[in-house]
């Protein structure tokens, strides 16, 4: 009778080791993964700003850039179709989007030599206000450009302020590989470059009689 005792409980404390030893093997914590999200920003060219010894020397004020609520999050836009969009959740823009455009537009302008001096205050003089509001700033899957669209707007400085120009500019900058998220961000920095040529010749033509 003891020896049976004896068997039973070793057979019991056997299998509430066990059960322990699954449980801890249960509860072990994971590994930590390393975070693969990338960031990215847009970037102007780079050109010293020259200024031209005859012509227009504009100072201009350039306003807070709109950007429409689905291109205000952090994750790179990406055009699929023509009413879906995706988010690259692992690609990321590394500031937002409205304040990149607004970054890179007023270097790409204080670059011209038509213009004197953005200004950074509403009390400074100035000859034009700048708005703009983008409607699209994305990479296409289907064609493999990127893609940027924003109206612009040209007002006379001062009180009651006249507009003088309005146009909707789009670029469309070719060869993205639908893959490289720094690629696709260099290209919509092309873009936006472009768009300071385009706002520079607004202005010029707005001056004419």
């Amino acid at each position: 009778m003891k020896t049976s005792l004896k068997q039973a409980l070793t057979v019991l404390t056997g299998a509430v080791f066990a059960v322990f030893a699954g449980l801890g093997a249960g509860c072990s914590l994971p590994q930590a993964q390393a975070d693969s999200t990338r960031y990215y920003v847009l970037t102007t060219a780079g050109t010293p700003a020259t200024v031209a010894p005859a012509g227009p020397h504009w100072r201009v004020a350039l306003r807070p850039v709109d950007v429409p609520s689905y291109l205000r999050g952090k994750a790179i836009q990406v055009r699929v179709g023509g009413n879906e969009i995706q988010y690259a959740e692992d690609s990321r823009w590394a500031e937002s989007l409205e304040a990149g455009i607004g970054r890179v537009l007023r270097e790409s302008l204080e670059g011209r030599g038509e213009i004197a001096h953005v200004v950074t205050s509403a009390g400074e003089d100035h000859d034009f206000d700048i708005s703009v509001r983008v409607l699209r700033c994305e990479g296409d899957r289907t064609t493999g450009v990127a893609r940027f669209t924003a109206v612009v707007e040209i007002y006379s400085a001062g009180p009651g302020a006249a507009r003088r120009a309005r146009d909707t500019f789009t670029m469309e900058v070719p060869g993205w590989d639908k893959q490289d998220y720094g690629q696709l961000a260099q290209k919509l920095s092309e873009a936006v470059d472009g768009l300071g040529d385009r706002i520079v010749t607004l202005m010029a033509t707005s001056e004419k009689p």
